[in-house]
């Protein structure tokens, strides 16, 4: 697959909130305002110092972008990002300060502020951060040709230890199956991922090393960083050294994953267990996003914290784009999957059985549990990815994954054992 894009020249319309006038001068010098980025306002005033003439400044210029310095006060900073997204003053907010916690980051998205930037300013992250909202608001037509793009499917569960690598090696391996097509693995979990030890491989290249050589890839370079399971399923490894992954942008990630998505025809990206920049232009990036957590309380906590932010990521993207799927469940828990879907507020995908003693040898042999014998949990990875591609399987089940389970949810107060 091939394809190439002609970006149409048109700015975005900025306003940027910041007591720290290098930072400020930064936006404003970084980017060229005829076709990138043009700054409309500048308020260097603390929070706290904010009045209504700023604000109907901010209304009259229509801003697409609000960049908002949450350094100088954090937590006044949040409520104000939520402000403007409450009262629709940007049809982005921007966060931005020294922030390495995931936990900052999380509030940051529960405010409102759909991307952040850290401090200080790094001109190939911010130029990455500008293409990308310029792509969502509409200032970049992509023009393709050759065929389609694949189609991008990443993993994500909010709590590690819920089987979301074993997962996603099993569905990409099953996705090969039923449709005969080029499917990929790539591992994002680049400090731990555990992909290629599921796969019994010992990958020579990772996607850093990838990220690294980006700017003069092509498909025979590809190829050389990219290693073939004998299922067929093809893998793009995470390093084994965790050192490695301090060297990898996150927005660098996200154009890799759109440039092989004109290289395959499914895609799976296991996510790490972290909101990082890594996870957060994955998501940008996929076609659906099957988030994955079990029947108890602490996965479904983890799961209605992180939902937010995901919705804030959708923009116009159709409701199905995130799928939550129950691994390891058991219809005699206590918690039924009404109670899960109840609790998040949205339909269940499918199950995946708790079906502990097959997939525990196929770990330990480093072979994809879909390859072997017969187990519940298979047949359930192979309706899934029969659903999601549209493959009909026969001689499969013709009821849904759901079918027996529903008859029997229980109502009330649901509790963890």
């Amino acid at each position: 697959m091939t394809n190439e894009s002609t970006n149409e020249q048109s700015p975005l319309v900025g306003a940027v909130i910041s007591t720290d006038p290098e930072f400020r001068r930064q936006l404003v010098e970084s980017f060229d305002p005829d076709h990138e980025l043009r700054v409309g306002l500048e308020v260097s005033e603390p929070f706290t110092a904010i009045t209504d003439s700023h604000l109907n400044a901010l209304r009259q210029l229509g801003a697409e972008v609000v960049f908002v310095d949450l350094e100088s006060d954090p937590q006044v900073g949040l409520k104000f990002a939520q402000f403007l997204s409450d009262a629709a003053l940007a049809r982005t907010v921007v966060g931005s300060g020294h922030a390495d916690s995931s936990e900052l980051l999380l509030q940051a998205m529960q405010a409102g502020i759909q991307e952040f930037l850290p401090k200080p300013l790094d001109p190939q992250r911010a130029a990455g951060l500008i293409e990308r909202l310029r792509r969502k608001a509409g200032k970049v037509v992509v023009k393709d040709k050759g065929t389609d793009l694949g189609t991008l499917f990443t993993v994500f569960s909010p709590k590690g230890g819920t089987g979301a690598t074993t997962f996603a090696v099993n569905l990409a391996v099953a996705i090969h199956q039923i449709s005969r097509k080029r499917t990929l693995i790539v591992d994002l979990d680049l400090e731990l991922g555990e992909t290629a030890l599921l796969l019994g491989m010992e990958p020579r290249f990772s996607s850093v090393d990838l990220v690294r050589n980006y700017h003069r890839v092509d498909e025979g370079l590809l190829a050389s960083y990219i290693e073939r399971d004998e299922s067929g399923v093809e893998l793009l490894s995470a390093p084994y050294h965790p050192a490695d992954f301090h060297s990898v942008d996150g927005d660098r990630i996200g154009q890799i994953l759109r440039f092989l998505k004109g290289h395959y025809d499914y895609i799976i990206a296991d996510a790490p267990k972290t909101l990082s920049t890594v996870t957060m232009n994955a998501f940008e990036a996929s076609d659906q996003i099957l988030l994955l957590c079990t029947a108890d309380l602490q996965s479904l906590r983890n799961m209605t914290r992180s939902l937010p932010l995901l919705k804030g990521l959708a923009g116009a993207r159709p409701d199905d784009w995130i799928r939550p799927i129950v691994n390891r469940y058991n219809p005699s828990l206590p918690i039924t999957v009404g109670e899960v879907e109840r609790t998040l507020g949205m339909k269940v995908f499918g199950t995946l059985q708790n079906d502990y003693r097959p997939i525990m040898d196929s770990i330990n042999a480093g072979r994809p549990a879909v390859l072997g014998g017969k187990s519940v949990y298979v047949d359930n990875v192979r309706d899934l990815a029969a659903r999601l591609t549209g493959v009909e399987v026969s001689g499969g089940r013709k009821s849904g994954l759901l079918g027996g389970l529903l008859s029997g949810i229980r109502g009330g107060k649901s509790a963890a054992r």
